[in-house]
């Protein structure tokens, strides 16, 4: 099978969770915030039991920060967890066979993080902004 009938589409992306604690009033006064991102991603593919449901994939992407202002690098003013999955569905004629070596592959396994982290990224840094800090210069890509 060629390379385009063997190409997933994001099915779903959803949040599974965000929680977040701000000190606003530590961070009350006017000082500059630095905002520290560690993401985790691991990447799945599920192999169906019965044999009509699809193969897919999934990206799990967990995002841990924290806010610490620029002077006191010690005492952080907020901590915030997110989870996010993004479900990606391959055609009914793809098989696990063809699947599986490509899915070993870095540049393959890029491809479909490339689209599931920018949404996550976009996400949490509307949640921080929502909270009141200034999450403009966080990164939306990889």
């Amino acid at each position: 099978m060629d390379a385009v009938g063997l190409r997933p589409r994001l099915a779903s992306f959803r949040v599974v969770a965000f929680s977040g604690k701000f000190d606003a009033i530590a961070a009350n006064k006017p000082i500059e915030i630095g905002l520290e991102m560690q993401p985790r991603i691991d990447l799945e593919l599920r192999v169906p039991t019965e044999e009509e449901n699809p193969l897919e994939a999934l990206v799990r992407i967990q995002i841990n920060g924290k806010a610490t202002p620029r002077d006191e690098q010690e005492q952080p003013v907020g901590n915030f967890e997110a989870e996010y999955e993004a479900r990606f569905v391959y055609p009914p004629d793809a098989k696990e066979p063809d699947i599986s070596p490509r899915f070993e592959r870095e540049p393959y396994q890029y491809s479909l993080i490339s689209q599931a982290f920018p949404l996550a990224s976009s996400h949490f840094r509307r949640e921080l902004l929502s909270m009141g800090i200034d999450a403009r210069t966080l990164p939306l890509g990889l």
